[in-house]
C-alpha cells in the first residue's frame, strides 16, 4: 500500500469513527507528508478522546514547531516530558525546538537526556558534541585582574579617611590619660568634636 493509499485509508477510518485511535497514525502521516496544518487538526481532534496518547501529542508538538508556533509546541512537548520523562521522541523534539530558537543551553540539556536514552544513536551523540562546542564558544570570557591589583584595591577600600581620623583620636585619648590629663587637642579630634569645642573656646576667649 502506497503512502497516499495508507493516508486515505486512515482518513476514512477516523471519519467513520472520530474516537478511533487511528487518529494518531493519520496525524503522523500528515506530518511526514509536510501537511502540518492537517496534522495539527487530526492530532487535536483525537486527543480530545485520548488525552494521554503521548505519541500523538509528540506529533502535535512537532507539527506546531514546523508551523513556527514555538510556544504551543513547547507546551505540548513538555506535557509528554513530564508524564513520561524517558520519552526519547519528546526529548529530541524539545532539543530541536530550543536549537531552532538559538537557546543552546536548553537544547544541549534536552539532547543530552535523549542521548542517554539512546546510547547507540551516533547521530544524536554527534549533535550533542556539536552543541557542546557551540555552548563553550558562546560563553563570555571573564577577565581576572592580577592578585596584586586585587589586594591593593581591597586594602585601599578597607581604610577610609574617617576610620583613620577615629584611630588618631583614640590614640590621643590613650596618650593624654597616660600623661594625667583628659584634654584632647582640637587638631586631633574628629570633625564633630571640633565643632562642639570651638564655639565654647571662642566664648571663653571673649
Amino acid at each position: 500500500m502506497g503512502e497516499m493509499s495508507r493516508l486515505e485509508e486512515l482518513k476514512r477510518r477516523v471519519e467513520a469513527d472520530p474516537a478511533s485511535i487511528a487518529f494518531a497514525s493519520l496525524a503522523e502521516e500528515y506530518r511526514r507528508a509536510a501537511r502540518f496544518d492537517e496534522a495539527v487538526e487530526a492530532s487535536r481532534a483525537g486527543l480530545r478522546f485520548h488525552p494521554t496518547y503521548v505519541s500523538a501529542r509528540v506529533t502535535l508538538g512537532r507539527s506546531l514547531m514546523e508551523l513556527g508556533l514555538y510556544d504551543q509546541a513547547e507546551r505540548e512537548l513538555h506535557v509528554v516530558a513530564r508524564s513520561t520523562p524517558d520519552n526519547l521522541a519528546a526529548r529530541r523534539a524539545l532539543g530541536d525546538l530550543y536549537w531552532r530558537q538559538a537557546d543552546l543551553v536548553r537544547a544541549l540539556e534536552q539532547l543530552t537526556l535523549a542521548s542517554g536514552l539512546a546510547p547507540g544513536d551516533g547521530e544524536l551523540a554527534e549533535m550533542v558534541r556539536e552543541l557542546e562546542l557551540e555552548v563553550a564558544a558562546s560563553e563570555p570570557e571573564i577577565e581576572v585582574p592580577p592578585v596584586a591589583e586585587v589586594s591593593a584595591a581591597s586594602d585601599a577600600a578597607a581604610v577610609s579617611p574617617a576610620i583613620e581620623a577615629l584611630e588618631r583620636f583614640y590614640r590621643a585619648i590613650v596618650r593624654r590619660r597616660a600623661a594625667g590629663t583628659g584634654v584632647i587637642p582640637v587638631e586631633l579630634a574628629p570633625p564633630q568634636a571640633r565643632q562642639q569645642r570651638e564655639p565654647s573656646e571662642s566664648r571663653r576667649a571673649s
